[in-house]
């Protein structure tokens, strides 16, 4: 132990500021500690991410990575409290943490003693990142995965094209595609993939999906080529809001190397300054925190000195705090009380061994001061040597007593149940009917309109009749044809005189003869008949009349054009259709309260206006068509639906296990509608978990062998399986026990596959 901090006269050298880099996502919390070291953001130390899912979890989420950052921080120096949030971009709306958000970080910084120095975005810090590491603007699309949607921005040139929300499904490709396809009119978009969140098995996976992934099923999305995939590691996402935070208070943009191991943590280069614990500020905005929005994450800075960030830097502080950064030197004996309540706030187990630590180091000190002068100098060395060997002792103990952490992910076996229901669902009713399965509903409606525009598949055949002249012959008395009279040539090819004519008489041995033109019945190059054709004329014998064309026909022709056909009509209409409806049903959903659930298959539509630009027939290569509608569905209680679903499965639900709401899964088929009550089929199911009270396993296991308390589980949890225990650190033979405090015993309950 390096005693030489505790001498009197020290001189304290400047030293560097350290900051909190924290990444706050959907499911996942990260930490780090940075510093600026000679102009660039240099990374001391960061933490694994841990994950989170309900509100109560966030902070003691938060206070988890806080504690596993700091664990390789020097005992005898101050940890940081100035913070750089980074968080996703559905927590931003118009530059400016949401509300409900906003009080998160509020409740973070105050429980926690956090000083909010900034906030960025993390898309946007990616792309600075990649911009710094590449030396060239990003151009990309990145997603920011979740378990319950992906957040997709376009990146062109470093510029922000756009952020699309799309709930997941059991595609992540199709998922990707329909966020994608919100930016289809902007052009060709970026052939990269950059995807981030907290868990990096999950990433390499969708990853592999994307890769097999055929983009050209999708019409509505085009890439120059097949899109490059990429992973940012967890790390990665700290060096990038490090590097988001240095831009803004120095100017910085370059990083440094070195790893965290490579690191020195010299004395000398940690500030040893006390903490400024005081709550976050009540009002607390996206300008107070210090970012821009929706632009370079450096474009707005500007080119301040030291001495005015300084500034603006007290200028915060004494808003938040009421008085001035010089008052608070003067008063050191209020930032040792400040000291005092963020340690008992913090609740870190770090925190808890250092006061023991310095607890004793106080009483030693304490008694070595109180020794007479007297005393022997080879006593007061054994001594000295003693109550140091002491401290070593407890302090041991003490770090092996509240340091430890464990998490235990149980795997139970769930119970499935399965019902299917018939319902009625009444816009009428005003109250549920549970025993008869009848439901009041809500009658929603929108009316809208689109147009599409797709090529033609019909054809047709255009062209020129063939057209000559027939000399007629004829045997018997005088005789008078009518237009139209059809002669009949070769290969049964039919043509028709053009006008009425009068044949003259005639004897075998001197024929009638007389000329007149005909015109094919036809359009096509068949009809040009050579010369010398005989042709039979009506229903007339060849040995009362015979006729011949002394010269060929000509102008016959025929060709094959694109034409509209009835089935283009029919396919275009129905994919017209299709998409309103699909858009009809995502309108009518944001319409409604987040109490109810609207029903897909009660949706109906009706035509009010259905204009297509061509016939049937017409030559056209495309054809589009105007189509308005108005489409109406029924939305009802979720809690009602809810009770129904528990009134089905109330008598199947296994002893030991529990019925949960969400675990109760609610699908709907269309069977009817009638005098506007709708009959639906509804399909319920559930995964049931038995009621496990975590808090009291973490209290039964607590300081046992990972075995005993297998041993344990397998005996007092209902449908236990198995569990993977991960002790952090993990310490050999009969030390490595679960920890003796069981608030660091984090509890995962995860379902058998």
């Amino acid at each position: 132990m390096d005693l030489k901090g505790f001498l009197p006269g020290k001189e304290k050298e400047k030293k560097k500021e350290l900051y909190w880099a924290l990444i706050i996502e959907s499911d996942w919390v990260q930490a780090g500690i940075w510093t600026i070291n000679e102009n660039k953001a240099q990374i001391i130390s960061f933490s694994q991410p841990t994950s989170w899912a309900l509100e109560g979890e966030l902070i003691q989420a938060v206070d988890t990575v806080l504690s596993t950052a700091i664990q390789n921080f020097p005992e005898n120096e101050t940890e940081p409290s100035k913070t750089v949030f980074g968080v996703v971009a559905s927590w931003v709306s118009e530059g400016q943490i949401k509300k409900e958000y906003l009080d998160k970080l509020k409740q973070i910084c105050s429980k926690l003693s956090l000083e909010p120095v900034g906030f960025v975005v993390l898309p946007e810090a990616i792309s600075n990142l990649v911009k710094v590491e590449e030396g060239a603007p990003l151009s990309s699309v990145v997603l920011g995965l979740s378990k319950e949607k992906i957040e997709i921005s376009i990146f062109s040139l470093g510029n922000l094209r756009g952020t699309s929300y799309v709930a997941r499904s059991v595609s992540v490709v199709e998922d990707v595609a329909e966020g994608l396809s919100r930016f289809s009119g902007s052009g060709s978009l970026p052939s990269r993939f950059i995807l981030y969140n907290g868990r990096e098995g999950e990433l390499d996976e969708v990853r592999q999906i994307l890769i097999k992934g055929n983009w050209d099923d999708f019409e509505k999305i085009k890439f120059l080529h097949t899109p490059k995939i990429e992973i940012i590691e967890p790390e990665r996402k700290i060096i990038a809001v490090a590097l988001a935070g240095a831009s803004e208070i120095a100017g910085v943009s370059e990083i440094d190397k070195k790893s965290i191991k490579e690191e020195t943590f010299d004395e000398k280069s940690i500030p040893s300054r006390p903490l400024n614990l005081k709550p976050a500020s009540e009002k607390i905005s996206a300008e107070d925190l210090g970012f821009v929005m929706e632009k370079d994450v450096r474009g707005e800075t500007g080119e301040k000195t030291k001495d005015e960030k300084l500034d603006d830097s007290q200028k915060l502080l004494k808003e938040e705090t009421g008085k001035s950064s010089k008052e608070e030197v003067k008063k050191p004996e209020e930032d040792l009380k400040a000291n005092t309540l963020r340690e008992i706030g913090q609740s870190r187990p770090l925190a808890k061994f250092r006061n023991i630590f310095m607890s004793f180091l106080g009483i030693f000190s304490n008694i070595f001061l109180k020794l007479k002068p007297g005393f022997a100098t080879g006593r007061r060395s054994l001594f000295i040597g003693v109550m140091f060997f002491l401290i070593i002792i407890f302090g041991l103990f003490g770090f092996w007593w509240f340091y430890p952490r464990a998490t235990i992910t149980l795997y139970i076996s769930a119970q499935t149940l399965n019902e299917t229901v018939e319902v009625n669902i009444d816009p009428n009713l005003s109250q549920p009917n549970y025993s008869e399965s009848a439901l009041p509903g809500e009658l929603v409606e929108t009316s809208l309109d689109g147009e599409k525009t797709k090529s033609t598949t019909g054809t047709k055949t255009v062209g020129e009749k063939a057209k000559g002249t027939v000399t007629f012959y004829r045997v018997g008395p005088e005789l008078t044809l009518n237009s139209d009279t059809l002669l009949t040539g070769a290969n049964n090819l039919k043509f028709s005189l053009d006008e009425t004519i009068t044949l003259a008489s005639g004897s075998a041995s001197s024929p009638g003869t007389t000329s007149a033109q005909v015109t094919a019945y036809d359009i096509g190059a068949q009809y040009n008949l050579a010369s010398q054709t005989s042709f039979t004329v009506a229903n007339y014998s060849t040995s009362d009349i015979e006729a011949k064309n002394s010269d060929s026909f000509s102008g016959g022709s025929s060709r094959e054009i694109s034409a509209v056909s009835e089935e283009d009509q029919e396919t275009l209409e129905k994919e017209l259709r299709d998409e309103l409806l699909e858009k009809a049903k995502e309108e009518l959903k944001k319409d409604i309260s987040d109490d109810l659930i609207f029903i897909d298959e009660s949706v109906s539509s009706k035509s009010t206006s259905l204009d297509f630009s061509d016939k049937v027939g017409d030559e056209a290569s495309t054809l589009k068509l105007n189509l308005s509608l108005d489409v109406s569905g029924i939305a009802v209680e979720k809690k009602s639906a809810i009770e129904v679903a528990r009134e089905s499965l109330k008598d199947k639900v296994p002893e030991g296990y529990v019925l949960r709401d969400e675990q109760i899964d609610i699908n709907f088929e269309f069977i009817e509608s009638k005098d506007e009550v709708y009959k639906l089929e509804t399909e319920v199911s559930a995964n049931l978990l038995p009621e496990i009270n975590v808090e009291e396993i973490s209290e039964k296991v607590k300081g046992k062998y990972p075995e005993i308390a297998r041993k344990y589980l397998t005996q007092e949890v209902a449908g236990f399986t198995h569990a993977d225990v991960i002790l952090k650190p993990k310490l050999p033979g009969r030390l490595g026990t679960l920890p003796h405090i069981s608030k660091n015993i984090e509890i995962e309950i995860t379902a058998e596959r």
